[in-house]
């Protein structure tokens, strides 16, 4: 179980080399990097074969993996020519996570439309379609496409049964979206919600570490228990001191894997 550095807005500014060079000096293992926001990284599905693999020896070079590209397309949309395009762009990321060595691509669900009019099980079917197709594309490169639990698909139920009608093959996994909301009881706990999508998960999107409104002691736990070997990439708010809030993200997670693994 490794960690990473999401740069959805921690980080944005902070340019490739930047990135990797705070990444090793803090504890950080490996970076995924948001796509489609046109951030400093400047690594999107434009760049070049040369451009490519310059950006997999720098990540090479630095010690610091990446841990995936976090794109925003979604395959909720209501109109058939976007829903087309989200699917072609994610193709291109799953290509460029191909040539990065990245392991894989998040996308999401989104929106369920029922207040436009669109029932709930149209758009449940139109995500599990877009997702069979590309788990297929996904594994004839050897990467996966993770589908976050997100929006208005984030409850196990619903994840469950799109990743049912995505045909659940190895180009495909789920990420657990740590949600103070939807995935903690009234008794303080998510390891229902956790153990409800457990055998899916590929992937796990931790928030603050310090935010006592979710129990991620309680998850590392269950991820140690469970044998969990993949990627916890930290999405955090930006702050005008990084580098003390990164410095005390990666000492709670060391502390807490510690005690999760009996110490």
């Amino acid at each position: 179980m490794k960690l990473a550095l999401l740069t959805y807005n921690m980080a944005a500014e902070w340019d490739l080399d930047t990135l990797l060079e705070k990444c090793a000096a803090l504890g950080f293992e490996g970076v995924e990097l948001r796509t489609d926001r046109e951030h400093a990284h400047r690594i999107e599905v434009e760049i070049g074969s040369a451009e490519r693999e310059a950006a997999r020896r720098t990540f090479e070079a630095s010690g610091v993996a990446i841990a995936g590209l976090s794109s925003g397309c979604s395959f909720d949309a209501i109109e058939a020519d976007e829903l087309a395009r989200n699917i072609e762009r994610t193709k291109a990321h799953l290509d460029l996570a191909a040539d990065l060595g990245a392991g894989g691509v998040k996308v999401f669900g989104n929106k369920a439309h029922v207040q436009e009019g669109v029932p709930l099980e149209r758009t449940v079917a139109q995500i599990g379609k877009a997702l069979a197709e590309l788990s297929e594309y996904a594994a004839e490169r050897q990467v996966q496409v993770r589908f976050e639990m997100h929006g208005d698909f984030t409850s196990s139920e619903a994840c469950n049964e799109i990743m049912d009608l995505s045909g659940d093959g190895p180009g495909i996994c789920l990420i657990y979206n740590c949600n103070n909301a939807f995935d903690v009881d009234a008794n303080g706990s998510a390891a229902a919600s956790y153990r409800a999508v457990a055998p899916r998960v590929g992937h796990v999107h931790i928030h603050d570490l310090a935010d006592p409104a979710f129990p991620y002691l309680e998850l590392m736990r269950l991820l140690v228990a469970g044998g969990y070997e993949g990627w916890c990439s930290s999405e955090l708010q930006d702050s005008p001191d990084r580098e003390r809030v990164l410095q005390f993200q990666v000492a709670l997670w060391r502390a807490y894997l510690e005690l999760a693994r009996g110490g």
